[in-house]
């Protein structure tokens, strides 16, 4: 997997969501669900790449990432080798890619497989494959705030590594006919940020969490938060910046301008498009600055 081509040394940007267009890495071992997400996002949807292709996209949009690693069973991953196996992939591609891959967000749904299992997974991850911490998401069916999630939340704070907790409408069954009916059985009452991420901040004064997703339909509760809690953040894949909500527009130019980071959802959304919008916005030029580079490397300990 070695890359060849010349490496990425001054990012514009870091990608705090970032998908994967290899074979290995693709969001889904079901390609109904990748052409489900790219007629949501009216994209392409996924091209398969050799990982050096992949980096090399990284690298002529100037961005660093974090990876997503997604391995719950509604995206085809049902036993628990293919769990650990898809983290060794995502360990091995941040060796080989260092220059573009910070690390990656361990997404494992606690209502498939063992909590201990789980957890001492998680601990692998993050001290032998680079990883930061845990994926909370309604897909997996548990809020944020229920205590099986507490031992998670106590490792990532010992171990100093952010979290994610997915917050707003998914995209994932959105508004899809056929076998998505229902939304694939997706409670939007756990993406709710209040009480969900409201909850877990106050519990964990000393944990650096950050919201997955623009929150819509939450926008103004996500606001509220970011304001009243000093560890809580925001990255904001999922929408074009075009479309953000003109209440937000204002408070991400005052009280949460070094609160929100960027996010793309590659490969769905062109890094081109997202920076296009981004710029032609009317935020202040620090405020980008925030937005691209500088929240995320004080919150993942990148400054230098």
């Amino acid at each position: 997997m070695a890359a060849k081509s010349k490496k990425l040394t001054n990012p514009k940007a870091i990608d705090m969501e970032c998908l994967m267009s290899t074979k290995e890495g693709a969001v889904s071992r079901d390609p109904g669900m990748i052409e489900m997400l790219a007629a949501y996002f009216k994209t392409m949807g996924l091209r398969i790449k050799t990982e050096d292709e992949q980096a090399q996209d990284w690298r002529e949009a100037g961005v660093q990432v974090v990876i997503m690693s997604q391995a719950h069973k509604l995206l085809g991953f049902t036993e628990w080798s293919q769990v650990v196996e898809r983290h060794n992939y995502i360990g091995q591609l941040k060796k080989d890619y260092p220059d573009v891959i910070l690390g990656f967000w361990v997404g494992i749904s606690i209502a498939d497989f063992s909590i201990w299992k789980a957890l001492k997974e998680v601990e692998r991850c993050i001290k032998d494959l680079g990883s930061f911490g845990v994926f909370v998401t309604g897909m997996y069916g548990i809020p944020a705030n229920d205590k099986m999630w507490w031992p998670f939340y106590d490792m990532c704070q010992d171990a100093g590594v952010p979290i994610k907790i997915s917050v707003g409408a998914t995209a994932g069954g959105a508004g899809q006919g056929g076998g998505s009916v229902g939304g694939m059985g997706i409670r939007l009452s756990t993406e709710k940020p209040i009480p969900n991420v409201d909850d877990v901040a106050a519990a964990f004064p000393n944990l650096t969490i950050i919201g997955h997703h623009y929150p819509f339909p939450w926008v103004d509760e996500m606001t509220a938060i970011m304001i009243h809690k000093n560890n809580v953040y925001c990255e904001v894949h999922g929408w074009r910046p075009k479309y953000f909500h003109d209440n937000f527009r204002r408070e991400l130019n005052t009280r949460i301008k070094s609160k929100i980071m960027f996010g793309s959802d590659y490969p769905f959304f062109p890094y081109a498009t997202l920076f296009e919008d981004w710029q032609a916005s009317n935020y202040k030029p620090e405020v980008l600055q925030n937005v691209y580079l500088n929240t995320a490397r004080k919150i993942l300990g990148l400054e230098k």
